[in-house]
């Protein structure tokens, strides 16, 4: 069975919206907090679209990793956390929210794709932290990345028979197996969907075009390049394909890094992850 000839960016859009809306609300909210002119109450505003996001954001702020309880709504969770990591907290809501089921059709268990997702986040704010590089752009790209993924798992359950399924066909690499029976990587249906939901360009381009698919890689791709193979040497791999073990020293010396910030970027990342995961208990 093939979908090549119907998954085209039409068919991408329609099929987005069985996604959970708060992506969306991050898009809104990443152009917000560029403007020096918004407030709390716009922000507040926008993240109130979203019942479900606005209570997960108000739990995480009562936790103690942000000063446990007090936070009854979410003017009482910007004004404590703050603009600066309201966008990284938000994100962290955001990641709740989706896969809750799993992808059945990639074999990934719910827990293992959103540990998956924050973890690729906080990697690749650390590497843009380190490297001088926008580091909202590269939580973003790291968090959204695998997007791609969730919506062809989703048009997979409802048209691929349970051999199809990644794990079942026993194929090499996803991006193979997704050209095979949806006629697009996940890559290109995440640059579709960041582009239709108003993300930058910058962050369109650096997941498109990861791993080499197509075209130049910019220096955030390069960055994200470099995320997926740490996000995969601390055991947080979701396949075993397309990604070296290891960090090659190529991709190190085009960001101007080396193996003992790789290190420092892993230990980073985890004590976040740590944090970020208690606190949403």
């Amino acid at each position: 069975m093939s979908l090549t000839s119907s998954l085209d960016r039409e068919a991408i859009i329609a099929a987005s919206a069985s996604l959970p809306a708060a992506p969306q609300i991050m898009a809104r909210l990443y152009k917000l907090l560029l403007d020096f002119n918004a407030g709390l109450r716009s922000i507040a505003d926008l993240l109130k679209r979203d019942p479900a996001l606005t209570a997960r954001v108000i739990r995480i702020s009562n936790s103690p990793a942000y000063g446990a309880g007090g936070v009854g709504t979410i003017e009482d969770a910007l004004q404590r956390v703050g603009f600066s990591e309201v966008y990284r907290l938000v994100g962290s809501a955001s990641n709740s929210s989706i896969g809750e089921k799993g992808l059945s059709c990639y074999g990934f268990s719910a827990d293992d794709y959103r540990r998956h997702n924050l973890f690729s986040a906080l990697v690749a704010e650390q590497l843009a932290i380190i490297t001088k590089m926008d580091a909202r752009a590269a939580y973003t790209a790291g968090l959204l990345r695998g997007i791609g993924q969730l919506l062809l798992d989703g048009v997979g359950r409802k048209s691929l028979a349970p051999s199809e399924g990644f794990v079942q066909c026993g194929a090499g690499r996803a991006v193979e197996w997704e050209r095979r029976f949806f006629g697009v990587t996940h890559y290109e249906v995440a640059g579709v969907l960041l582009t239709e939901w108003g993300f930058p360009e910058e962050i369109v381009e650096a997941v498109r075009h990861a791993h080499g698919e197509a075209g130049e890689i910019s220096r955030l791709g390069k960055l994200i390049d470099i995320t997926d193979n740490i996000v995969r040497i601390a055991g947080f791999g979701l396949t075993a394909d397309e990604a070296e073990w290891g960090v090659p020293q190529e991709k190190m010396e085009a960001l101007g890094i080396n193996h003992d910030a790789i290190e420092r970027v892993q230990s980073e990342a985890l004590a976040k992850l740590t944090a970020l995961e208690s606190a949403q208990k």
